[in-house]
């Protein structure tokens, strides 16, 4: 995956718009690096690497001048830290903030880094998130994870929303991106690199592969088994996430080292973004709880859904609607280009219903909404189902229902979350 720009700095895997940047042991002033993307930007080959490092560039120069910044990581449950002993010093997030912190430190700088991940969570699920989880908190630049959870969000939603959080993020501001991809132990360590892979490099966001790192470092020698306990294969362990972390402070380092020595000379940041892989529809989207919508009509739903803690400590968390009666229905009117209904999931739960009422009264196909997940023992996850999509903005009628359930779910709960309604521009 390594492509035409070297610099010479340390060994790195990470991939930087349309190419991998990898870095030789040999040395090299600042001033050349510089110089080389000058040259390579002239060329016409890599201009959107440099859009990119200006993004990122700009942010470390605010910590250099003493500036106040904010950082997040933005994922799911291995952002979290989950399965890392004690996750406030040994998760991969938590040896990233302290380079920041450091950093910080050593300029007199405020800087502030959150975890701002929340188990389950896909990238759909993050765009119902971004605003509350980080603009809010005036983010400068975020460690961005999805490629575990994304597996399993539905195949046409997936590259939408990755794209779609990826753009609200970047679109019309300076904040910056690092994207991670993190896998599975087993196989063929599976992740979501290969579609968000693409989506990345169109956008100039620079990436660590944990994958690609490892297995550039330790070749024949690799051992995934050490990076996971016992069964696991999903969340890794202290030493996986050491290894995580490491790879993403190198790359920080690589990437403070090219900071020209006086800020005049730094690249200026395009907020321009260019056109979408997918559509923008992600880009631009309302979240509905039942604190901010209520049903037409609704037959035996009541407010209020479970709240994951993950989801109290970071605030703004919000509930949608719960109910333990067979046929209660609720009915919304919504407009917009695609429709979401998003909802917690664990083995304690019974499956809802959903669909939306077709133009011409014909009937509607009934989507499942899998609230029971037998995987879920006694914690939450969380999920998206699109109900509908189109090309333009008009106006859907969504049902939501308790069905009928077998003997053994009569005293379980259907809930949902809430709508995620996607726009063609800012509602």
């Amino acid at each position: 995956m390594e492509k035409n720009l070297i610099l010479k700095k340390t060994a790195v895997c990470f991939v930087l718009a349309f190419f991998a940047l990898g870095f030789s042991s040999a040395g090299g002033t600042k001033e050349k690096d510089m110089a080389n993307i000058k040259s390579e930007k002239e060329s016409g080959s890599v201009e959107m690497n440099v859009a990119q490092y200006a993004r990122i560039l700009n942010v470390m120069a605010k910590v250099r001048r003493g500036e106040k910044v904010c950082v997040a990581s933005f994922g799911g449950s291995i952002t979290t830290g989950y399965n890392s002993e004690p996750k406030e010093e040994n998760s991969w997030s938590s040896i990233v903030g302290r380079w920041w912190k450091k950093k910080g430190a050593e300029y007199g700088s405020d800087v502030r880094f959150m975890n701002e991940g929340v188990s389950g969570t896909d990238s759909a699920w993050g765009t119902a998130r971004a605003d509350v989880h980080l603009f809010k908190n005036n983010v400068d630049f975020v460690h961005l994870e999805f490629a575990m959870n994304d597996q399993w969000l539905e195949k046409q939603v997936r590259n939408r929303s990755y794209e779609g959080l990826i753009r609200q993020i970047m679109n019309g501001s300076d904040r910056a991106i690092m994207a991670l991809f993190v896998n599975e132990r087993n196989g063929v360590q599976s992740s979501q690199q290969g579609e968000q892979q693409p989506i990345c490099e169109h956008y100039g966001i620079p990436f660590v592969s944990w994958k690609d790192c490892e297995k550039k470092e330790k070749g024949s020698s690799l051992d995934w088994n050490l990076y996971f306990d016992g069964e696991e294969s999903i969340h890794p362990n202290n030493a996986g996430h050491a290894e995580i972390g490491k790879f993403i402070v190198e790359r920080l380092d690589e990437i403070w080292n090219l900071l020209p020595e006086d800020d005049t000379s730094l690249p200026a940041v395009d907020r321009n973004l260019p056109p979408p892989i997918t559509d923008t529809g992600y880009e631009y989207v309302e979240f509905l709880a039942s604190s901010d919508v209520e049903p037409e009509s609704n037959t035996g739903w009541n407010k209020g859904s479970p709240v994951h803690p993950e989801w109290v400590s970071h605030g703004g968390a919000r509930s949608g609607w719960s109910t333990m009666s067979e046929g209660a229905e609720m009915i919304f009117r919504v407009h917009g280009t695609s429709v979401n209904v998003l909802y917690s999931e664990s083995d304690s739960f019974r499956n809802a219903q959903a669909w939306v009422e077709n133009d011409d009264g014909s009937p509607a196909k009934k989507i499942t909404i899998p609230c029971m997940n037998p995987i879920r023992q006694g914690y939450l996850g969380w999920g998206s189902r699109e109900l509908v999509s189109c090309d333009e903005e008009r106006d859907f009628v969504v049902h939501v229902i308790c069905p009928k359930a077998r003997a053994t779910e009569q005293k379980k709960e259907c809930n949902i979350c809430g709508l995620l309604v996607t726009h063609l521009s800012p509602n």
